[in-house]
């Protein structure tokens, strides 16, 4: 039996929440979720795994056609996200045009939202919702009688009427396989944050504790589950072997159990491993002295959500985290010679001109080497998507029109309650250019490049940053 996992290309996604110029320079990362999945198959008796990202090998349907019909493949899964839903079911028809008897299930976040609106669209047979290692795994290893008693978690087109029930979410992560990250190249991937080539992605934990109203990873669920700090050296271990440069965590948040970090900066320390590794961070968990110890052990640069200048504001998102948190965590990082990404978005329930000066200002303030400023876009099935709805902001369930049927000229709803689209668009515009067009943050990161690559990849950013107000206000 022949199993293709393939994450499609990003040709046509809807418009983002940065804008499309910042997101076209920010790299390419593995499909950490079709890796895992893939590893959970391996030593199947009589079975063949490929994974296929057509997106990061670009590859266009053509090309992902003919090498489906010259693999043959029995089953095949694809990620489905919804921004990029055109070019997965535009993968999934030169699939099944490639290879009609291949059984083809969707998976990812958007089948876990849209179960019923994804099976209508056509293409697929089956989807899967929520975390795929074990119940694909099942489905796959009791085929084909798992069509007529699918695992837990797998809905087949032709099956009981009604939504499923996701998957139970997966305990004890340890006992996961790591990533088969053997079944892609390790060279494709990379960050416009370093000039460290290949980098990679891991995931030591799932799950988030925190209530913030805009989070859009439902299918992980709430209940923060973590891998041991041993378990996650083994994996950064092994990607250290395999010639990776930089591993980026994908946590929610790394942070969330402070004494796991410095178990995991212990490890690194006493067992000599040499690799860069960048965190996802609340500004509330780490202690000063936790920001240096990370540091000695390979940490290079910490992410933080900040999201708005303005208390009233943070209070309203339910972030838990307060400004003055925010000025000593990156203080203490700074101090630690880490590098800081910071996260700030426009646009948000309440937001006002001064609500937004004041960003900006805490922005400047507080100085991060990198800063995200992204419109809110409320996304289906989060706490905010819901109040917009109910309040009258967010006039139709737009997300489940457009589940249902998806066009190129669908634009995601935005928080228009005091600011208009056009407002936050030219206020997106004004902030990325006022903070990045200021001396000391060019100078800085001259300063810091470490490869001509780097200093190749930064030029682009900045000008496709210095481009982007011509270009929203054409739009």
């Amino acid at each position: 039996m022949k199993v293709l996992l393939i994450n499609p290309p990003s040709r046509r996604p809807l418009p983002s929440i940065l804008p499309r110029g910042v997101e076209e320079s920010r790299g390419k990362f593995p499909p950490l979720g079709l890796l895992y999945v893939a590893a959970s198959l391996r030593g199947a008796r009589s079975l063949e795994v490929e994974v296929m990202d057509a997106h990061a090998q670009g590859l266009g349907p053509d090309r992902i056609a003919r090498r489906v019909a010259e693999d043959n493949p029995d089953l095949v899964g694809i990620t489905v996200m919804t921004f990029t839903l055109l070019d997965a079911m535009e993968t999934a028809a030169a699939v099944k045009t490639a290879r009609p008897e291949a059984m083809m299930i969707a998976g990812g976040p958007h089948p876990h939202l849209f179960p019923e609106q994804t099976l209508a669209l056509g293409p697929f047979d089956a989807v899967l919702r929520g975390e795929g290692e074990i119940s694909f795994r099942e489905l796959v290893s009791g085929w084909p009688g798992s069509r007529q008693k699918p695992p837990p978690g797998v809905w087949f087109k032709s099956g009981e009427k009604g939504e499923p029930a996701a998957a139970p979410l997966v305990e004890g992560l340890d006992r996961l396989p790591f990533p088969a990250r053997e079944l892609l190249p390790a060279g494709l991937y990379h960050s416009a944050l370093t000039g460290l080539r290949p980098i990679t992605t891991l995931m030591s934990s799932r799950g988030c504790p925190h209530r913030c109203v805009f989070c859009d990873r439902p299918h992980l669920g709430k209940k923060f589950r973590a891998r041991s700090a041993d378990n996650v050296f083994r994996e950064m271990e092994e990607v250290a072997e395999l010639g990776v440069k930089e591993a980026v965590f994908y946590d929610d948040t790394f942070t969330t159990s402070p004494e796991r970090v410095r178990e995991l900066a212990e490890l690194i320390l006493d067992r000599g491993l040499t690799l860069s590794w960048d965190i996802r961070a609340r500004v509330s968990d780490l202690a000063r002295e936790d920001y240096a110890l990370c540091k000695r052990a390979g940490l290079c640069r910490v992410h933080f959500g900040v999201e708005s200048g303005d208390p009233e504001i943070l209070k309203s998102l339910h972030k838990g985290i307060t400004i003055e948190q925010a000025r000593s965590a990156f203080a203490w990082a700074r101090e630690a010679g880490l590098e800081t990404l910071a996260y700030f978005m426009v646009g948000l329930p309440g937001e006002t001109e001064s609500s937004l000066a004041r960003t900006l200002e805490l922005a400047r303030e507080l100085d991060p080497d990198f800063a995200h400023f992204s419109a809110l876009i409320p996304f289906p099935g989060t706490p905010i998507y819901r109040q917009g709805l109910e309040r009258g902001v967010i006039e139709r369930d737009v997300w489940s029109e457009f589940a249902a049927d998806p066009g190129p000229g669908f634009s995601p709803p935005l928080w228009e309650e005091n600011l208009t689209e056009a407002e936050i668009k030219a206020a997106l515009s004004k902030i990325y250019r006022s903070f990045y067009l200021r001396p000391g943050v060019i100078l800085r990161r001259l300063w810091r490049v470490r490869s001509l690559s780097g200093l190749a990849s930064g030029a682009r950013m900045g000008a496709k940053i210095l481009g982007l107000r011509s270009k929203q206000e054409e739009t």
